[in-house]
């Protein structure tokens, strides 16, 4: 019999989805300074795999987004503009995410929409 301990340590989930020639990368827990390296991986990881000029990026199952976060979040949308694959972010009505969003501005700045659906439609 094996004995399973969970350790504490970084809440994140990533799943790469493709819907049809997107790569969608979902995002679930909390995006802070321990797991923002994460976040960016992620996103490099689906702007590999995206065969439509863009990625989406959905936070709507997102409960925290730090300054790690969000500095990410800047940092990976220029990267995915100077790919030439735009990253569009997902985030409905999550305040989690909005809230941090409209404090720094960066909702001036990225692409965010309502819905996965809304961002395929662009």
């Amino acid at each position: 019999m094996s004995e399973h301990e969970e350790l504490p340590g970084p809440t994140l989930w990533v799943e790469i989805r493709m819907v049809g020639e997107v790569a969608v990368v979902a995002i679930r827990g909390e995006v802070d300074t321990d797991t923002a390296a994460q976040l960016a991986a992620a996103v490099r990881g689906g702007l590999e795999r995206t065969r439509a000029g863009y990625c989406i990026l959905d936070l709507t199952d997102v409960r925290f987004l730090g300054g790690a976060a969000l500095e990410t979040l800047a940092a990976t949308s220029r990267e995915a503009e100077n790919r030439r694959e735009p990253l569009r972010i997902v985030v409905d009505a999550n305040r989690p995410v909005i809230r941090p969003l409209e404090i720094t501005g960066l909702e001036k700045v990225l692409a965010l929409y309502h819905t996965v659906e809304e961002a395929l439609i662009g």
